[in-house]
């Protein structure tokens, strides 16, 4: 990588003392020797991120993000709108970070600055959902009622291991709805405890390794979970086995499109990249090759 003629980082002022402590020890140097100049922005709010990271993405050549799969999520949001946006840098600092690890970025600040420092700009795919914009999924069912039920006070203690304890207590509590589903015209009427539809491939540090699976192909993949039995849990885990081929799934429904509308009989609360903002019925649409993304370099970036 040539380097930058200005580039600027922003964080989050509510991270932890050692969380931006490590950052200006460990990844900022790596940054400035790449950017001619480097310029820090602290922000006090998501309101103030969004706002600050799309100002930026218009006079930057690069922007470089702290934090964790909402800050992302802002990030993504604000520079989807902007033609021809500067390459975007993810420095995660997150409970999960789930994007970071669709596209191999070290979890360790260190190892993400030097890796994006000396890496290459991919082109990767974003989603408009009504009138917002996801990078990693869109998902209704039991993965908004696993994030409402998840306890503050065990995220701060267990950290990532808090999303799987309220998976699993949402799973035994979980009902059938019906959705309907337009998949690039194609309709499907079915009952379903979960329904996501994914551009990245990991959710809750959970990694679907599946050839189909692909940020800069184009295409979003939707997955209906049709019920919460042992069974179906059991399939949905199975997915992290790079050779179970997807047309073999008895308990989970896998399709492919590039348009998608799903309609619930009453409005659901809508999960977009970990964020609850929204409610059915939505439309989605993919937006190919429409963020700039500064990516290891490795021979697959996805792997």
């Amino acid at each position: 990588m040539s380097g930058f003629t200005h580039s600027i980082l922003l964080y989050n002022a509510q991270a932890g003392p050692s969380t931006v402590d490590a950052m200006m020890s460990l990844a900022v140097p790596k940054l400035a020797a790449i950017s001619k100049t480097l310029e820090l922005i602290k922000t006090d709010s998501p309101e103030e991120f969004e706002t600050v990271c799309r100002s930026s993405g218009e006079r930057a050549d690069a922007l470089f993000v702290a934090g964790g799969d909402g800050t992302v999520h802002l990030a993504a949001r604000a520079l989807a709108p902007i033609d021809n946006p500067p390459p975007l840098g993810i420095l995660p600092s997150g409970t999960c970070n789930d994007f970071a690890r669709t596209m191999g970025i070290p979890l360790f600040l260190d190892e993400a600055a030097s890796s994006i420092s000396q890496g290459n700009v991919q082109k990767v795919d974003t989603a408009i959902i009504n009138d917002g914009t996801f990078l990693n999924f869109a998902g209704i069912g039991l993965i908004t009622d696993a994030s409402f039920n998840i306890d503050p006070d065990l995220k701060e203690r267990y950290g990532k291991l808090s999303y799987f304890m309220s998976a699993m207590q949402t799973m035994r509590q979980a009902e059938p709805f019906h959705v309907s589903l337009t998949v690039d015209g194609q309709d499907y009427e079915e009952e379903a405890v979960l329904v996501l539809v994914m551009n990245g491939k990991s959710i809750g540090t959970h990694l679907f390794p599946l050839q189909s699976i692909d940020p800069a192909d184009g295409l979003l993949d939707v997955f209906i979970i049709q019920s919460s039995s042992f069974a179906a849990i059991r399939e949905w885990f199975s997915l992290s086995n790079p050779e179970l081929p997807s047309e073999g799934l008895e308990h989970i429904i896998h399709l492919q499109g590039k348009q998608i509308e799903i309609r619930t009989p009453s409005p659901m609360d809508i999960d977009t990249d970990g964020e609850i903002y929204m409610k059915t019925p939505a439309s989605i649409h993919i937006q190919p090759g429409n963020l700039n993304l500064l990516v290891p370099n490795v021979d697959n970036a996805f792997v």
